[in-house]
């Protein structure tokens, strides 16, 4: 940890009884530095308020469950069924569907619900093939995922980030803080993309983020981008 993380860590330890008004603030302050700072102060300060106990809710999907290293196509992760039935870390993943696993090819880990999906892999130096079935996936991060993925923003990356274009007043009762603002970016066509996001956190009685959750409009993005739902 940084001088930098650890000073803000000290002053925001200070709020022993965090309230309403202080963790509205908190969020206000993530989001000018979003919007206005560096990659660097973003990324800090977000990683001081990570509680011991921290949940990042992702979003759910239909799939196997696991995560992988898209850069080797081996299996990081396995965190939910059916992957945990038939997948360990360290897989190397050869096909999928009959789609072979290569760069630029997108497998089909993902579909309809409860659809069969046959993967070809090596695990030790041997070739096997197992087969599972799609299920509801709940993806979710705990703190030494965020403080990971905090640990790789860049000033290069920063600058391509999509830009909050309007914001709704925070709300915020007790614990809860209630945020929702309209981001845009530009697709590869040159389009210009819009959606709205909803957030949620929830703060301990430290000023610590114990929970924090999004959803936003996918569909509409998918749309934008000139796609639509089909079976």
């Amino acid at each position: 940890m940084n001088k930098f993380i650890t000073l803000t860590v000290a002053c925001f330890a200070l709020f022993v009884q965090a309230d309403a008004a202080s963790n509205k603030a908190t969020v206000e302050k993530l989001y000018d530095l979003y919007e206005n700072g560096t990659a660097r102060e973003f990324a800090d300060t977000y990683a001081s308020l990570v509680a011991e106990d921290y949940d990042r809710w992702l979003g759910r999907y239909v799939g196997l469950g696991f995560r992988m290293n898209d850069d080797e196509m081996t299996v990081e992760e396995v965190v939910n069924s059916p992957a945990k039935d038939h997948l360990k870390p360290g897989d190397k993943i050869l096909s999928v569907n009959g789609v072979k696993a290569k760069e630029g090819n997108e497998l089909p880990f993902q579909g309809p619900l409860g659809g069969e999906v046959k993967v070809k892999l090596e695990r030790d130096g041997k070739k096997m093939t197992v087969k599972m079935n799609r299920a509801l996936q709940t993806n979710r991060g705990d703190k030494d995922r965020m403080l990971g993925w905090l640990s790789n923003f860049n000033e290069e990356d920063w600058k391509d980030r999509s830009k909050v274009i309007q914001r709704n007043p925070i709300v915020a009762e007790g614990n809860e803080v209630y945020a929702s603002f309209e981001s845009k970016d530009t697709n590869e066509d040159g389009n210009e993309v819009r959606w709205w996001t909803v957030e949620r956190f929830i703060f301990n009685d430290s000023g610590q983020i114990v929970h924090h959750g999004d959803i936003n409009e996918d569909l509409l993005i998918a749309q934008q981008n000139g796609y639509k739902l089909s079976k």
